[in-house]
């Protein structure tokens, strides 16, 4: 059956891509603006900090996060110093920070971390992919028969190709003439040489090689010839289409069409019905069994359920027709979805080993015209199939969802009658704290109402065992699931503050006069604290007198002052600061 794409380029906010077959969508393709896409862009970077723990360098390449280059990723022509012998190269030796190298985005940025980079570049054609200074030719692993892996073979080496430059023949090309891949060779041939150009004109960090428009890069993708049309409804792409097929294919007549129908372009075929179901948890199958997808950080898990299935006559019949519409469902949805990384299929289980060595072949067929690489292992005894999948495009449901401010991404909220349970858990952990003066609770107004009737006896409880106010109040801004508890809690600095005044406030005692020491009959007499300072302080007394840190400068304590509660009498009488020249 014939394909169509698709190209909805009208809003410049989302950029969609459908491949239709028949009336059903079998792959999906989107770019947001929020979101700057930068795989096959080819930029001047430069080393910023290099790290012997990862093998790898940090370098930046003018966007806001620097990018990840591996030790394997850089070719050895980049290597400031050449490895002796066969060493094995080390980063820290043959790299250093500030260093500058031409380097293509292999991967977006993606949750936290920084774009892949890589210096192996690759640039993809019509029909051939070059890379400058690989020198190797391969044909692509999607083409499996042996005749036309060696017939293209024979064609490539007929070809004038440049040296030192890799080339792999895309699967658009397999069915392709002499003169169709030479025409594509001298247009990539063209355009390496610009970016090279550029790239000694520039400095480090900038863009030299932007990958294509959105609606040039899917024809230039996508466009085989199984597909009978290709619809754009904006007039902008469809003639940079056109210019670029001139380019690259001039001799090729391409049913492209510009869509001028009032009616929205996805809105034929159901095909937005489909789109909207893209990301729902629950596949159907037409057996009225169902898969169910669920992504993790570290895997992508399948679930393949008979559901209502009851057309076969027994139980063997009824898993191994199950399992055939959920392989088949299966690829679709990992193309959609754009599912990539490591993927477990839970299969239902058949005693059958003919029926499981069906189902996996089912599968291979299916997952073949997917554009990703991917390997599969067999059905494992406990009925389950791991395979891994390559990631071609960035997150759909990234760039256009956010998480949930309810359930903060899990999936599910606490109930009305766990919420009160937990907050009462809160209030009494509150209640304890020494120096709490009164604790307000606030819930959501279903939570609130069934803590009012049914833990209403055991606030009163806390409130007298801790002789505390305790405030229950229902809040309509908080979200189902939420709850808030606020403390009356002392604060420290005010009550040092009040600590002072109440020092200050306090009314100081009268200092008695210190009682006269008995002396031996004929020694003289010493002066009281009454009488004064006495100019006669002896020089042995005066240096035996403790001094204390001067905090600013104060005078001398005047005649009769009266001396703080707690304040240690000065040893030995007071003498005159006039006359001990202070």
């Amino acid at each position: 059956m014939k394909k169509r794409i698709l190209i909805n380029a009208l809003h410049a906010e989302e950029k969609r891509v459908a491949i239709v077959e028949g009336d059903k969508l079998v792959d999906f393709y989107v770019e947001t603006a929020g979101k700057e896409h930068l795989k096959g862009n080819v930029y001047k970077a430069k080393v910023v900090r290099v790290e012997p723990g990862l093998q790898a360098a940090f370098v930046d390449f003018g966007q806001k996060k620097h990018g990840f280059l591996q030790l394997r990723e850089i070719k050895p022509e980049f290597f400031q110093r050449k490895v002796e012998g066969n060493k094995r190269p080390r980063i820290q030796d043959v790299i250093s920070k500030g260093h500058e190298l031409i380097v293509q985005v292999e991967k977006d940025e993606r949750d936290n971390k920084g774009a892949s980079l890589t210096t192996y570049i690759s640039i993809p054609g019509r029909y051939i992919v070059m890379m400058p200074g690989q020198e190797k030719v391969g044909v692509s692993r999607k083409i499996e028969d042996r005749e036309d892996r060696g017939r293209l073979k024979e064609i490539f080496s007929s070809l004038k190709l440049p040296k030192k430059m890799g080339f792999i023949l895309r699967t658009a090309g397999s069915d392709k003439t002499e003169e169709d891949l030479d025409n594509d060779l001298k247009y990539l041939t063209k355009l390496w040489s610009r970016i090279q150009a550029d790239s000694k004109k520039t400095h480090a960090p900038a863009l030299i090689y932007k990958e294509q428009d959105f609606a040039v890069k899917t024809v230039r993708d996508y466009l085989t010839s199984d597909v009978a049309e290709v619809l754009i409804d904006d007039p902008v792409a469809f003639k940079k289409t056109k210019e670029f097929l001139k380019k690259t294919v001039p001799w090729q007549k391409t049913n492209i069409t510009l869509y001028k129908e009032k009616r929205p372009i996805f809105g034929e075929s159901r095909i937005e019905e489909q789109i909207a179901k893209v990301y729902e948890r629950y596949v159907y199958l037409p057996s009225r069994g169902y898969i169910v997808i669920d992504k993790t950080e570290a895997l992508t898990a399948i679930d393949v359920n008979s559901g209502r299935s009851r057309k076969e006559e027994h139980i063997e019949a009824t898993a191994l027709r199950t399992n055939i519409e959920a392989a088949d469902e299966i690829a679709r949805q990992l193309r959609l979805r754009d599912l990539g990384g490591l993927i477990v299929v839970d299969f239902i289980d058949m005693e059958s080993s003919k029926n499981r060595r069906e189902v996996e072949q089912r599968l291979r067929d299916a997952m073949s015209p997917d554009k990703a690489h991917f390997e599969l292992t067999a059905i494992s005894k406990f009925g389950i199939v791991e395979m891994t999948r390559e990631r071609m495009r960035p997150a759909y449901q990234e760039s256009i969802h956010r998480k949930c401010e309810l359930c903060a991404g899990t999936g599910v909220i606490k109930s009305d009658e766990m919420v009160a349970v937990s907050a009462l858990r809160d209030i009494h952990v509150h209640a304890t704290k020494e120096g709490v003066k009164g604790i307000t609770c606030r819930l959501p107004v279903d939570s609130m109402n069934y803590m009012i009737n049914t833990w209403r006896k055991d606030i009163d409880d806390t409130e007298k065992e801790f002789g505390i106010p305790i405030t229950l109040t229902a809040d309509v801004k908080l979200l189902p699931g939420q709850y808030k508890i606020d403390a009356d809690l002392p604060s420290p600095v005010k009550e040092h503050a009040h600590a002072e005044q109440r020092h200050q406030r306090q009314p100081h005692q009268k200092q008695q006069p210190l009682p006269a020491p008995e002396l031996p009959e004929g020694a003289p007499e010493q002066p009281s604290l009454e009488a004064g300072p006495q100019p006669a302080a002896q020089p042995e007394q005066k240096r035996r007198r403790k001094r204390r840190p001067r905090r600013g400068k104060k005078g001398p304590r005047k005649e009769g002052a009266v001396m703080k509660e707690g304040e240690a009498a000065p040893e030995g009488p007071l003498s005159d600061p006039i006359q001990e020249g202070i």
